[in-house]
Formats: C-alpha cells, sequence, structure tokens
C-alpha cells in the first residue's frame, strides 16, 4: 500500500496544475495514466510503471490492462487501492465516472479530457461517482 507525502496536498496541486490544458493522449496521458501520475506525484510512487510507453490506442490500452494488470481498469486498480464508498472518497483519492478514472478535489473530481473544444481538465461532480478508491 501507498503513504502519501507529507507535502502531498502542494505535490497534488502542482501536478494539476501543470495538466491544465493538456490534451488526452493514448499511452500518454490518457485517463488512467493521468490518475497514475497523480498518485505519483501525491506518493513518489508510479502505479503504472508497467503500462507507460506500452499502448497508443484504446484497443492497445485493453491489451496492457489485460497483459500487465488485472484484466480491466476496474480491476487493475482494485488490486492497488482499497475501495472506498464514493460519498466518502476525500482529496487525492481517485473516482470513476463513466469508466473513467479521475482524481477527488473535494466536492468535484478531476479528469483528463476536453470541454468546449477545450483540452485540459473536466469536472465532474460527487453525485457522478460511481466507485472510489483510497491512496494512502
Amino acid at each position: 500500500m501507498v503513504t502519501r507525502l507529507f507535502d502531498w496536498e502542494e505535490r497534488l496541486h502542482d501536478y494539476l496544475a501543470a495538466q491544465e490544458g493538456a490534451e488526452f493522449v493514448w499511452g500518454k496521458n490518457d485517463c488512467a495514466l493521468f490518475a497514475a501520475g497523480a498518485v505519483q506525484a501525491m506518493t513518489g510512487e508510479d502505479p503504472a510503471t508497467a503500462y507507460r510507453g506500452r499502448y497508443t490506442t484504446a484497443a492497445g490500452s485493453v491489451r496492457a490492462l489485460k497483459r500487465y494488470g488485472a484484466g480491466t481498469l476496474v480491476s487493475t486498480i482494485d488490486a492497488l487501492f482499497p475501495q472506498r464508498d464514493p460519498g466518502f472518497a476525500r482529496r487525492g483519492d481517485l473516482v470513476m465516472v463513466d469508466g473513467m478514472v479521475g482524481v477527488c478535489v473535494g466536492a468535484d473530481a478531476v479528469f483528463i479530457g476536453e470541454q468546449d473544444e477545450a483540452p485540459g481538465l473536466v469536472r465532474f461532480g460527487r453525485d457522478r461517482w460511481v466507485k472510489a478508491w483510497s491512496v494512502g
């Protein structure tokens, strides 16, 4: 199990600020690698080391999860982090909306994507979260 560093909040803030305007790119900055980057920022440990550079498409990500993970995105995250009720997710925990994984920042969670034709961080409120995992 990973442990958050003493300055995890500042590290998470800096990571998310650097993602403003970033584009979604399979295998480089997709939802899973975005969330893994947040975990790495908070803990110093990258849960996606085995996946980085291994795929460039949606189909490739599915193959990578089958080959290096636990089969699916949800089962892979389940193997790494304990689930928690989405209503009790706290800042820095991972959450899921519509099959995408993002990071809780309070009443909202942020995801890498596009909104109003502008790339960057997209927010979804807690009422949309269907799963959550505790990070440290």
